[in-house]
């Protein structure tokens, strides 16, 4: 089966398997639900092809991502809406999850031991490094955040983990508004490097405070979200 493509509105080129992965990052659901719906929307789509009908055919069919989200919150079950409902309340475990490995690098911040960043470091790469992730993460680009990240950081930096402390923190952020000015500060831990990094970012409806950190090699090894 061949795949086509679409232009959308605010997307740019699109094709069947992202369409779809819009949709489900969308859904309030459990993991699990997510996994079998994108399952079922990807079969569909594929049957609806091999029909005759054109991928932009479907896609205009079937509407915005968002629109498809919340025709499916209402169809939810009260099982499945409860079940997505206890996952808020596990939210805070998610969010002492991400602070756990921030944790100490915040207490490096509060009793500052600070290092030198070495003239291979600057402060204009480590904001860019900075960007990127609050780029990444507001796209759900969990794939590429993964690909900055060390390895132990990895298994968090999924919508499971990530999803539910963004939520905590407002339900609906709206675009990204601006982005402030990321400051600096090099820590030691057991002679290795770490790198504190703190930045403000105004949404159209939240703003919020990123403590990212960094190893010397600029891979992303703490994410803290207030």
């Amino acid at each position: 089966m061949q795949k086509g493509s679409i232009k959308e509105k605010g997307t740019g080129e699109m094709n069947a398997e992202k369409y779809v992965k819009e949709i489900v990052k969308r859904l309030k659901c459990t993991g699990a639900k997510r996994k079998e719906i994108g399952s079922q929307l990807l079969s569909d789509i594929a049957a609806r092809r091999e029909q005759g009908e054109t991928l932009e055919q479907i896609m205009e069919s079937m509407g915005q991502p968002q629109e498809i989200a919340d025709a499916f919150w209402q169809d939810f079950s009260d099982a499945d809406k409860k079940a997505y409902r206890r996952g808020k309340i596990v939210r805070t475990v998610s969010e002492i999850i991400l602070a756990l490995i921030a944790s100490s690098l915040l207490a490096w911040w509060l009793m500052p031991k600070p290092a030198a960043l070495g003239d291979d470091l600057s402060q204009e790469e480590i904001a860019a490094s900075v960007e990127q992730v609050i780029t990444l993460l507001n796209e759900g680009d969990f794939d590429g955040l993964q690909d900055m990240a060390v390895d132990k950081l990895k298994s968090k930096l999924t919508p499971e983990v990530i999803d539910p402390v963004r939520q905590e923190i407002s339900e609906d952020w709206g675009e990204m508004q601006s982005i402030g000015k990321t400051y600096v500060q090099g820590m030691k831990q057991k002679g290795t490097l770490i790198i504190v990094t703190q930045t403000d970012a105004i949404y159209e409806n939240v703003s919020v405070v990123y403590t990212i950190s960094f190893d010397e090699d600029l891979k992303l090894g703490g994410l803290y979200i207030r």
